[in-house]
């Protein structure tokens, strides 16, 4: 199996999703290892933007393609160089995880680690949704 990091049509632009459920919990992926980069780490849904593509456009298509699930009231968290984090909802759908990844999980706020860029991000789009 070849491992690429980013297929040629992609961009540098990067957008992950802080999917949180009504009991204020975050969704994280486990990551296979289709990618070796990152391998078995914990994860936020979303992906790189295709070239030319939409912002949002490319940030629902990468959530759909790794979780199955619709976001829709996307907020704005924070940018760390070229991640643009983004929080909402959880639409309360089934996850059919692509093979991207191996698990999920929701993760409380205790949980969740802030010296991990991931992690740090979704602890601000939870302190964002009180």
């Amino acid at each position: 199996m070849i491992k690429l990091n980013i297929v040629a049509n992609d961009s540098r632009q990067v957008a992950k999703v802080v999917i949180i459920d009504n009991l204020d919990r975050v969704l994280m992926l486990k990551r296979s290892n289709y990618v070796s980069k990152f391998a078995g780490e914990w994860d936020l849904p979303g992906g790189h933007i295709k070239i030319g593509e939409d912002f949002e456009v490319g940030m629902k298509r990468e959530v759909e393609e790794e979780t199955n699930l619709s976001v829709e009231n996307l907020t704005f968290v924070t940018k760390i160089e070229n991640l643009s984090f983004y929080f909402c909802d959880y639409p309360e759908k089934p996850i059919k995880l692509s093979h991207e990844h191996t698990s999920f999980r929701f993760f409380s706020k205790q949980d969740l680690d802030v010296n991990k860029k991931f992690e740090k991000a979704a602890l601000k789009a939870l302190e964002m949704k009180k």
